[in-house]
């Protein structure tokens, strides 16, 4: 009890209760993931030279891929604890590949007090990055995908992600800074030789947001449905952006356009749920009536919204 106290304060409530008294922290073992009926499997992502190693143990069912029992060890910051705890708890009951389709925005939320409050000092961001990073990677390993060039490239030795996730993360929260970026990844916290390489990271990002911002200020003042795909697929996220979007990413999750058909009178949209909305009962009735409807009012009133 005295170290929870002492937790709280620099921490919330909830993070200092997962820090103090973890549920998921340790290991599984053969024994365990045999009385399931499962396969053990794990994954070790970082090392303790970075400062950050979390080691996965997935008890998981090998006819569906589900994760019946997880657990972790670390090494690192204590709010790594929180941060891999939580997403443990998630990984439950999901699917290998469902366990990677969890936000960071979704898992920092979980961890909040508060809607309104941070759950994480601004220093220990990373931690929430370094953990889905972790599950993001364990799930590469499990179905045995090769990696890419750039996921074979670790440009800092601070942090234990790869180039991949680090412009991965840039994309994602729109970093501008390379204080930000720290916040986000831990990359050039301590290794001062990689920010040459991180600053040209962001230059790049910058140049790619900009070229963005321009063809969506030349979007043609047409019909929806006389427009192309692309263009189709850039008016509907900037529709769910200005009504459902917030709602979906408080929740924890997103949505993803990933195609647009015309389908006789009818134009099917497919869509992939993100995050916590993905195998939820609400995504396939309220959440979906909601995003149909506002497409249909602002774009098409013959808009057909398809989750797969």
């Amino acid at each position: 009890m005295d170290e929870l106290i002492n937790f709280n304060n620099e921490y919330g409530i909830k993070v200092a209760m997962f820090i103090g008294d973890p549920k998921h922290a340790g290991t599984v073992s053969q024994e365990e993931a045999k009385a399931l009926n499962a396969t053990l499997f794990t994954y070790t992502y970082g090392n303790e030279a970075t400062g950050e190693q979390i080691t996965l143990y997935w008890a998981v069912n090998p006819e569906d891929d589900t994760i019946l029992l997880a657990r972790y060890t670390y090494f690192g910051s204590p709010a790594l604890i929180a941060a891999c705890d939580m997403l443990a708890l998630l990984c439950k009951n999901k699917t290998v590949q469902e366990a990677t389709t969890m936000t960071y925005t979704g898992l920092e939320r979980f961890l909040r007090d508060n809607p309104t409050t941070p759950a994480l000092p601004e220093c220990e961001q990373y931690v929430i990055t370094l953990a889905l990073d972790a599950v993001k990677h364990a799930a590469k390993a499990y179905y045995k995908e090769a990696l890419t060039k750039e996921e074979l490239m670790y440009p800092c030795k601070d942090t234990p992600m790869n180039l991949a996730s680090i412009k991965e993360s840039i994309k994602l929260h729109d970093i501008e800074t390379l204080k930000t970026l720290t916040a986000y990844t831990k990359a050039g916290y301590r290794d001062t030789s990689c920010q040459e390489a991180l600053s040209e990271l962001l230059f790049v990002h910058k140049e790619v947001v900009a070229l963005e911002k321009e063809t969506e200020s030349k979007l043609p003042d047409i019909p929806f449905r006389q427009m192309d795909t692309k263009e189709k697929i850039v008016a509907i996220n900037k529709a769910i952006d200005k009504s459902v979007r917030q709602f979906l990413v408080m929740d924890g999750g997103d949505i993803e356009i990933l195609d647009v058909k015309e389908n006789g009178k009818q134009i099917d949209i497919y869509v992939r749920y993100l995050g916590a909305c993905s195998g939820c009962a609400s995504s396939s009735t309220g959440t979906l009536f909601a995003i149909e409807n506002t497409l249909k009012e602002q774009l098409d009133d013959q808009i057909r919204v398809l989750p797969i």
